[in-house]
């Protein structure tokens, strides 16, 4: 038996669970089989199991104190007339779960709510506390004896709704342990209409798929009716628009803590078949004069040209070469004629 017993296990046990401990000793001569072992905790035998593999032996238990404190653990291994023994602290700890307490959980908006996180005692003593919202810590304590506690103010508001806190407790030891506790607040508050949720005007187009909407906030959430001319209108429900759908249609939101009302335009975009027509037959009107106009303009400027054509060959025939028409009827003297006169 050549080496000492090695012994692994937690340097650290919550009361009430438990851990695994194992015994295992080399080079055991002349088989790891003849090897006894005695593995205690607290002054009290442990129930294991043996196994060999070559010249090694391991034994194994399972390590459970029911009250906290400094306990000792010890394995001793016997070959033949040698023993050899080893020894390991083991540190039992009580780590009870944090306390979070919120004065009202469900709170009106513009109350004023106080949340506390407390550890009840803990052993060893000292106790790290934090009050923690996602990631972000709130309030925190040093460690401390006896029941410290740590607390955060707020005065409700509606963006606090469904807002989650957590109380979070460390031994002030060099423990590796924590325990969480959370609670959600809910803020109660009437109904609230704006923009973003009921628009105060819609405009849609004749014959297209619209949806008439209005929500409301609140909590709990809100009843929305709204009417047009004294009659209710399916909110958030698909339908073709036609004219008569335009007008002013009066919502009205509601719950346990109030209510809130808003009216809503709505505009129908449609075609005016008679002012087509009127406009169509006066663009007609207007291509019809213009028409005419250019047809008479035309036939008046060819006629003239013919005529001159007629009366320019006529001179000619007798023999007055001198004077020539022009196209707009003025009359054109030679040079050489001008000079002669």
């Amino acid at each position: 038996l050549p080496e000492e017993p090695r012994l692994q296990t937690s340097l650290y046990i919550e009361v009430g669970t438990r851990a695994t401990a194992r015994c295992r000793v080399a080079g055991v001569f002349p088989v790891a089989g003849e090897a006894w072992f005695s593995l205690s905790f607290g002054g009290e035998s442990l129930n294991f199991t043996v196994t060999t593999s070559g010249d090694t032996a391991t034994a194994q238990g399972e390590v459970r104190s029911p009250s906290p404190g400094q306990h000792q653990l010890t394995c001793t291994v016997t070959v033949g007339p040698v023993s050899r023994s080893a020894g390991q602290s083991v540190l039992v700890y009580r780590l009870p779960e944090p306390v979070l307490e919120v004065t009202e959980s469900q709170t009106l908006v513009n109350s004023s709510v106080t949340v506390t996180c407390r550890s009840p005692e803990a052993d060893p003593p000292g106790v790290l506390l934090q009050l923690r919202e996602a990631e972000r810590v709130l309030v925190s304590s040093a460690p401390a004896p006896g029941q410290p506690h740590v607390q955060f103010q707020l005065t409700a508001g509606e963006e606090d709704n469904g807002r989650e806190f957590t109380c979070e407790a460390r031994p002030g030891s060099d423990i590796p342990a924590v325990k969480r506790t959370s609670a959600r607040l809910t803020v109660l508050y009437g109904p609230r209409m704006d923009d973003s949720g009921c628009p105060r005007e819609w405009i849609w187009k004749e014959g297209t798929e619209q949806t008439f909407s209005c929500l409301s906030r609140g909590n709990p959430a809100p009843d929305v009716v709204c009417m047009k001319d004294g009659v209710p209108v399916s909110i958030g429900v698909q339908r073709q628009v036609s004219r008569e759908d335009a007008g002013t249609y009066h919502c009205k939101a509601s719950n346990a803590h109030g209510s809130a009302s808003r009216d809503v335009t709505v505009q129908v975009e449609y075609l005016n078949i008679l002012v087509l027509a009127l406009g169509l037959a006066g663009a007609a009107a207007a291509l019809t004069v213009l028409g005419v106009g250019g047809y008479l303009y035309y036939r008046s400027t060819r006629i003239r040209n013919y005529r001159l054509r007629q009366q320019q060959a006529k001179q000619a025939k007798q023999g007055k070469p001198a004077e020539q028409m022009s196209l707009n009827g003025a009359v054109q003297n030679k040079p050489e004629l001008e000079h002669s006169v």
